[in-house]
Protein backbone atom coordinates (compact mmCIF):
# COMPACT_ATOMS: atom_id res chain seq x y z
CA UNK A 1 0.00 0.00 0.00
CA UNK A 2 0.96 3.21 -0.43
CA UNK A 3 3.36 5.82 1.72
CA UNK A 4 1.37 8.61 0.89
CA UNK A 5 -2.05 7.22 2.75
CA UNK A 6 -3.78 6.68 5.74
CA UNK A 7 -4.51 3.60 7.59
CA UNK A 8 -7.62 4.22 9.56
CA UNK A 9 -8.56 1.32 12.20
CA UNK A 10 -11.98 1.96 13.66
CA UNK A 11 -11.79 2.18 17.40
CA UNK A 12 -7.66 2.90 17.14
CA UNK A 13 -6.29 5.78 19.48
CA UNK A 14 -6.30 8.99 18.45
CA UNK A 15 -3.74 11.82 19.92
CA UNK A 16 -3.55 15.24 19.47
CA UNK A 17 -0.16 16.03 19.35
CA UNK A 18 1.14 13.78 22.08
CA UNK A 19 -1.92 13.42 23.81
CA UNK A 20 -4.24 10.19 23.65
CA UNK A 21 -7.79 12.48 23.80
CA UNK A 22 -9.75 8.96 22.28
CA UNK A 23 -10.36 6.24 19.82
CA UNK A 24 -11.92 6.09 16.29
CA UNK A 25 -15.63 5.63 16.56
CA UNK A 26 -16.86 5.76 12.89
CA UNK A 27 -15.18 7.17 9.52
CA UNK A 28 -17.69 9.90 7.44
CA UNK A 29 -17.47 8.56 3.75
CA UNK A 30 -19.42 10.77 1.03
CA UNK A 31 -20.06 7.80 -0.89
CA UNK A 32 -20.70 10.23 -4.38
CA UNK A 33 -17.03 11.71 -4.33
CA UNK A 34 -15.44 8.35 -2.74
CA UNK A 35 -13.75 10.13 0.20
CA UNK A 36 -13.80 10.25 3.99
CA UNK A 37 -14.65 13.67 4.95
CA UNK A 38 -14.57 13.07 9.08
CA UNK A 39 -13.60 10.69 11.65
CA UNK A 40 -16.08 10.63 14.83
CA UNK A 41 -13.73 10.23 17.73
CA UNK A 42 -15.10 9.17 21.12
CA UNK A 43 -13.32 11.29 23.84
CA UNK A 44 -11.78 9.77 26.17
CA UNK A 45 -12.84 12.00 29.00
CA UNK A 46 -15.46 11.41 30.74
CA UNK A 47 -18.89 11.57 29.36
CA UNK A 48 -17.10 10.15 26.13
CA UNK A 49 -18.57 12.67 23.79
CA UNK A 50 -18.26 11.72 20.16
CA UNK A 51 -16.57 14.94 18.33
CA UNK A 52 -16.91 14.98 14.91
CA UNK A 53 -13.09 15.72 13.15
CA UNK A 54 -12.56 17.28 9.56
CA UNK A 55 -10.46 15.07 7.52
CA UNK A 56 -7.98 18.44 7.34
CA UNK A 57 -6.92 17.81 10.55
CA UNK A 58 -5.44 14.14 10.05
CA UNK A 59 -1.68 14.50 9.98
CA UNK A 60 -0.70 10.66 10.25
CA UNK A 61 -2.03 7.45 10.63
CA UNK A 62 -0.96 3.69 11.30
CA UNK A 63 -0.71 1.15 12.97
CA UNK A 64 -0.14 2.99 16.58
CA UNK A 65 -2.81 5.17 15.70
CA UNK A 66 -4.10 8.27 14.18
CA UNK A 67 -3.11 11.67 14.82
CA UNK A 68 -4.31 15.27 14.47
CA UNK A 69 -2.92 18.83 13.93
CA UNK A 70 -4.48 20.05 16.36
CA UNK A 71 -3.60 20.54 19.85
CA UNK A 72 -6.28 18.87 22.52
CA UNK A 73 -7.84 22.30 23.00
CA UNK A 74 -9.04 22.51 19.95
CA UNK A 75 -10.02 19.02 20.09
CA UNK A 76 -11.87 18.99 23.30
CA UNK A 77 -14.08 22.53 21.19
CA UNK A 78 -14.89 20.66 18.20
CA UNK A 79 -18.29 19.99 16.91
CA UNK A 80 -20.28 17.23 18.96
CA UNK A 81 -21.47 14.41 16.67
CA UNK A 82 -24.56 13.41 18.68
CA UNK A 83 -26.76 16.62 18.93
CA UNK A 84 -29.78 16.74 21.45
CA UNK A 85 -32.83 18.51 20.82
CA UNK A 86 -34.79 19.25 23.89
CA UNK A 87 -38.82 19.68 23.85
CA UNK A 88 -40.57 21.07 27.22
CA UNK A 89 -43.70 20.43 28.44
CA UNK A 90 -44.52 23.52 27.21
CA UNK A 91 -43.55 22.46 23.84
CA UNK A 92 -46.90 19.70 23.83
CA UNK A 93 -48.92 21.96 25.65
CA UNK A 94 -49.06 24.10 22.73
CA UNK A 95 -49.63 21.40 20.46
CA UNK A 96 -52.45 20.25 22.26
CA UNK A 97 -53.60 23.43 22.60
CA UNK A 98 -53.57 23.90 18.88
CA UNK A 99 -55.08 20.85 18.38
CA UNK A 100 -58.21 21.77 20.42
CA UNK A 101 -57.33 18.49 22.62
CA UNK A 102 -56.97 17.89 26.86
CA UNK A 103 -53.97 15.96 28.24
CA UNK A 104 -55.23 13.85 31.11
CA UNK A 105 -51.86 14.81 32.44
CA UNK A 106 -48.93 17.51 32.20
CA UNK A 107 -46.11 15.79 30.03
CA UNK A 108 -43.15 15.69 30.92
CA UNK A 109 -39.92 16.93 28.64
CA UNK A 110 -38.18 14.78 25.72
CA UNK A 111 -35.18 14.79 24.52
CA UNK A 112 -34.15 13.67 21.06
CA UNK A 113 -30.54 12.95 20.03
CA UNK A 114 -29.52 12.25 16.37
CA UNK A 115 -26.11 11.62 14.51
CA UNK A 116 -24.58 14.77 12.71
CA UNK A 117 -23.84 12.90 9.25
CA UNK A 118 -23.71 15.37 6.79
CA UNK A 119 -26.38 14.56 4.25
CA UNK A 120 -25.23 12.25 1.53
CA UNK A 121 -22.83 10.54 3.71
CA UNK A 122 -22.26 7.50 5.59
CA UNK A 123 -20.99 7.19 8.45
CA UNK A 124 -18.83 3.69 9.01
CA UNK A 125 -18.46 2.13 12.03
CA UNK A 126 -16.44 -1.30 11.85
CA UNK A 127 -19.52 -3.65 12.15
CA UNK A 128 -21.71 -3.13 8.90
CA UNK A 129 -21.71 -6.01 6.84
CA UNK A 130 -20.09 -6.05 3.06
CA UNK A 131 -21.72 -8.04 0.49
CA UNK A 132 -20.86 -9.54 -2.96
CA UNK A 133 -23.15 -10.15 -5.69
CA UNK A 134 -23.70 -13.74 -4.30
CA UNK A 135 -23.97 -12.90 -0.62
CA UNK A 136 -22.07 -11.76 2.64
CA UNK A 137 -18.57 -11.75 2.68
CA UNK A 138 -17.24 -10.49 6.03
CA UNK A 139 -17.32 -7.57 8.20
CA UNK A 140 -15.57 -3.61 7.53
CA UNK A 141 -12.32 -3.48 9.79
CA UNK A 142 -11.10 -0.36 8.85
CA UNK A 143 -10.48 2.13 5.70
CA UNK A 144 -7.16 2.81 3.98
CA UNK A 145 -7.54 6.50 3.36
CA UNK A 146 -5.09 8.83 0.52
CA UNK A 147 -3.33 11.53 2.84
CA UNK A 148 -3.97 14.60 0.44
CA UNK A 149 -7.39 13.69 -0.63
CA UNK A 150 -9.32 11.82 1.69
CA UNK A 151 -10.40 9.61 -1.15
CA UNK A 152 -10.91 5.91 -0.05
CA UNK A 153 -7.83 3.75 -1.53
CA UNK A 154 -9.14 0.64 0.30
CA UNK A 155 -11.57 -0.96 2.93
CA UNK A 156 -10.43 -3.45 5.10
CA UNK A 157 -12.20 -6.69 5.66
CA UNK A 158 -12.25 -9.12 8.07
CA UNK A 159 -13.66 -12.29 7.04
CA UNK A 160 -14.45 -15.54 8.79
CA UNK A 161 -14.07 -15.73 12.81
CA UNK A 162 -11.57 -17.38 15.56
CA UNK A 163 -9.22 -19.45 13.27
CA UNK A 164 -10.34 -19.05 9.68
CA UNK A 165 -10.03 -15.70 10.03
CA UNK A 166 -8.36 -13.01 7.55
CA UNK A 167 -8.33 -9.77 6.17
CA UNK A 168 -8.27 -8.71 3.28
CA UNK A 169 -7.81 -4.90 1.57
CA UNK A 170 -10.57 -4.69 -1.39
CA UNK A 171 -9.99 -1.88 -3.65
CA UNK A 172 -12.58 1.30 -3.50
CA UNK A 173 -13.48 0.70 -7.56
CA UNK A 174 -14.92 -2.80 -6.18
CA UNK A 175 -17.78 -0.74 -4.19
CA UNK A 176 -20.93 -0.75 -5.79
CA UNK A 177 -22.51 1.57 -2.94
CA UNK A 178 -22.76 2.33 0.58
CA UNK A 179 -25.93 2.46 3.03
CA UNK A 180 -26.06 2.49 6.75
CA UNK A 181 -25.25 -0.99 7.72
CA UNK A 182 -24.27 -2.23 4.24
CA UNK A 183 -21.32 -2.20 2.00
CA UNK A 184 -22.35 -3.67 -1.23
CA UNK A 185 -19.74 -4.78 -3.93
CA UNK A 186 -19.46 -5.34 -7.32
CA UNK A 187 -17.67 -8.06 -7.67
CA UNK A 188 -19.00 -12.21 -6.61
CA UNK A 189 -17.12 -14.02 -3.76
CA UNK A 190 -14.76 -15.81 -5.83
CA UNK A 191 -13.31 -12.32 -7.02
CA UNK A 192 -12.99 -11.31 -3.01
CA UNK A 193 -11.21 -15.11 -1.98
CA UNK A 194 -8.67 -14.34 -4.82
CA UNK A 195 -7.54 -11.42 -3.29
CA UNK A 196 -4.61 -11.90 -1.18
CA UNK A 197 -4.49 -11.74 3.46
CA UNK A 198 -3.08 -8.50 4.44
Amino acid sequence: MSEHAFDVSLNAPVFAEDAKVGRVANVVVDPAHGRATFLVVREDALPNTLRLVSEKHLAAAGPDGVRLSCPPAKFAAMREYVLTEYYSPEYFLHMAEKEHCKLPMAPSSWTVERPATPAGSVALAGHEAVEATDGKVGKLDGVHLEAHTGRVIYLILRQGHLWGAREVAIPAGLVAGYADGVITLSVDKAAIAALPAL
